[in-house]
């Protein structure tokens, strides 16, 4: 008789259950995670409707799921998972727009996985959430080990309303207005003071009140709010005390000078972020018009501004036979496939003028991912 011994993977049994509104992706890492955990561990679903219906019936072992979906976004679903099962382990798939995610990730039974990722990455993601006992720092609709997670996921969520928050050093609350972050309050604290109060507090409870927030005490972007109370966490545990010169506002000169050279950081940050495609090689923004580079990254091999012009001509070619054809349609991409590479372009939707080059080694590439995350850079960066 022939004898097989169960292959040690690291993760206990399913099912695992993966949701994303992108076919490819889902396809993909059901794909990769069957071979590892077996076909009848692994579920997946384009449609979170399908996902939320799961919940009702069955408690998965994992949920790996995207935020932005039609009809149930990502966090309405973590919600009904821990509302109907407890903490269940969950890993939220995000391309978020700093780099700082991979910092701000924090151990705990939910975690952060930046898109694109690789196979391995989102194993070991899996195999070291399942392996952790739920935390006790936070809880509420979801169990987390930060207050920032929390934030997060309301703001890619878009979502409007207030966080309610209880802790031992008081009570808060964070108003949201379509995912950004309008107001807070803690005690006496207002605004951005508020805001840096509450996430210094290490542990508590948490709900959701859809009521609107009342004023707007706060300008800045969810990034900068993160990564600014973070900050001054970190300084506050390690005694670092912050200066009166580093409280004095800027004057409205002073923002004038600073907004092309925030301007050019975000758009040069934003295409960094492709760098974590399989594959990678370069990347650049194009404007037509002014037949200039924008910005541009690259590998090491400094060719990326070169190829990328030569591009210019082959994009009016195909825009013009589009009009001549009378195609009630808009061009999008176009993917041109070398004996080695991927060359991708694709057009700013909110400036014409303007595109997308990014270059990859054909052997590496996962095509879907990096077409993928290119949208979602067009969609934020800062033009």
């Amino acid at each position: 008789m022939l004898m097989t011994t169960p292959r040690t993977t690291g993760l206990p049994p399913g099912p695992f259950w993966m949701v994303d509104d992108e076919p490819e992706l889902v396809s993909a890492t059901v794909g990769m995670l069957s071979s590892v955990v077996g076909p009848t561990q692994i579920r997946g679903s384009t449609d979170p409707r399908e996902v939320a219906s799961w919940i009702e019936r069955e408690r998965p072992t994992a949920l790996i799921t995207d935020v932005r979906m039609p009809h149930v976004n990502g966090l309405e679903l973590v919600q009904r998972l821990h509302q109907k099962w407890g903490p269940v382990p969950v890993v939220v798939m995000t391309a978020f727009p700093t780099a700082q995610v991979d910092q701000d990730a924090r151990a705990g039974r939910f975690a952060y996985l930046p898109k694109p990722f690789t196979f391995q990455a989102l194993r070991e993601t899996l195999t070291r959430i399942c392996a952790q006992p739920a935390p006790s720092a936070f809880s509420g609709a979801i169990a987390v080990s930060m207050l920032g997670e929390v934030v997060q996921l309301y703001g890619l969520a878009n979502r409007t309303g207030t966080l309610l928050v209880n802790s031992d050093a008081g009570v808060g609350e964070v108003g949201f207005d379509s995912g950004r972050v309008v107001d807070a309050r803690a005690g006496e604290r207002v605004g951005v003071e508020a805001f840096n109060e509450i996430l210094s507090w290490t542990s508590g409870g948490f709900s959701w009140s859809t009521a609107a927030p009342a004023a707007r005490t706060i300008t800045t972007g969810l990034s900068e709010l993160l990564i600014d109370a973070y900050r001054l966490s970190d300084e506050k545990s390690a005694g670092v005390t912050t200066s009166d010169d580093d409280d004095l506002g800027l004057s409205a000169f002073d923002e004038l000078e600073r907004a092309p050279v925030a301007r050019d950081n975000n758009v040069r940050d934003n295409l960094s972020r492709l760098e974590r495609v399989d594959g990678f090689l370069g990347a650049a923004l194009y404007d037509i018009d002014a037949g200039v580079c924008v910005s541009a990254v690259d590998a090491g091999a400094g060719e990326v501004e070169r190829v990328v012009a030569g591009h210019v001509e082959l994009l009016e070619a195909k825009r013009r036979t589009i009009s001549k054809m009378q195609l009630e349609d808009q061009l999008e991409d176009i993917v041109i496939t070398l004996g080695r590479q991927y060359h991708l372009l694709r057009l700013c939707r909110r400036r014409p003028q303007l595109f997308f080059f990014l270059t990859l080694d054909r052997s590496r590439a996962n095509l879907a991912m990096a077409r993928y995350l290119l949208s979602d850079v067009e969609r934020d960066i800062v033009l």
